[in-house]
């Protein structure tokens, strides 16, 4: 199993940083992997909330579903993910600083089948990926 773990500082209050991360409606406005993504359970997000949407990697486009494992509001978030062979344990966190807010980010990727020979790669591009989006969240909470 693959680890991938970024995290970024913000000058701005976790609550912002959360509701921003946690809305499927924005993830594409911010993760550069994803150009869509929508909520498909009825309700506000919590536990058991579900999704579906595209994820953009290395010139291929990788449908998944996802299910929201954690979530305690300004705090932390999490869910699993599923794109066939690929899947993928999510976990955001958002730690109140004195000046704003540390956000991270940390994905444990496990591959299957062919992928399992791309994992480099795909853990590679996802890294560069995760660094992108986390530099947009930050220009647009600070805005």
């Amino acid at each position: 199993m693959a680890h991938i773990e970024e995290s970024i500082e913000f000058n701005a209050p976790a609550e912002k940083v959360f509701a921003l991360t946690t809305d499927a409606t924005q993830w594409s406005r911010w993760n550069t992997a994803i150009p869509e993504a929508e909520q498909t359970s009825k309700g506000s997000v919590g536990v058991g909330t579900t999704f579906r949407g595209v994820t953009r990697l290395m010139g291929r486009s990788m449908p998944w579903t996802a299910t929201a494992t954690e979530y305690e509001r300004d705090r932390k978030f999490g869910k699993k993910i599923d794109s066939g062979s690929v899947f993928i344990e999510q976990h955001n966190s958002y730690t109140p600083l004195p000046a704003g807010t540390r956000f991270t980010i940390a994905y444990d990727m496990k591959c299957s089948g062919f992928m399992r020979i791309l994992s480099p790669f795909i853990v590679n591009a996802m890294r560069k990926e995760l660094k992108k989006s986390l530099v947009n969240v930050k220009q647009i909470v600070e805005s």
